[in-house]
């Protein structure tokens, strides 16, 4: 008994080690390119993440965000954990909004026009919950594309 114990201890580490070493699929690159400047700050670990326009794909919510940068024995630990919430946010961002997008667009004939609808005949009207995005960190429709982005608070398009 107690050696079934330990290797099913031994196996449960060495699948923790396996998922943790695996490519994480993050967000898409930016739309716009990054300097310097923002190549240094998003080295750095202990820093706050930079915060760039994108597509609102998983990676992009504030959970898991401080587990990224683990590396050695931490990222056994922290692997786990990081692709639990990197698959939270994959089925909000990817698998539930773009059907609902969808289902509005075949009924509607186009796409919602505004953020604000979207927010209301998307989000609300399916019971959604987008992911906490960090601080500094906005979603925006774009009614042009039909896609959700995440952008700095600064930099929304109107």
């Amino acid at each position: 008994m107690r050696f079934q114990l330990f290797r099913l201890f031994v196996m449960s580490c060495s699948l923790a080690s396996l998922v943790a070493c695996a490519p994480e699929s993050g967000p898409p690159a930016s739309a716009e390119p990054e300097d310097a400047a923002t190549e240094q700050s998003a080295a750095m670990p202990n820093g706050p993440p930079v915060i760039q326009a994108q597509q609102a794909l998983a990676g992009v919510g504030k959970r898991g965000q401080s587990l990224k940068n683990e590396s050695g024995i931490a990222k056994i630990i922290t692997g786990p954990a990081s692709a639990l919430f990197n698959v939270e946010q994959k089925a909000v961002l990817e698998f539930q909004i773009p059907p609902a997008i969808n289902m509005f667009k075949a009924t509607e004939g186009r796409f919602p026009n505004s953020h604000e609808e979207f927010m209301q005949k998307i989000v609300k009207a399916n019971s959604l919950q987008l992911p906490e995005l960090p601080e500094g960190a906005v979603y925006k429709f774009n009614s042009e594309k039909g896609e959700l982005w995440v952008y700095p608070e600064d930099q929304v398009p109107e």
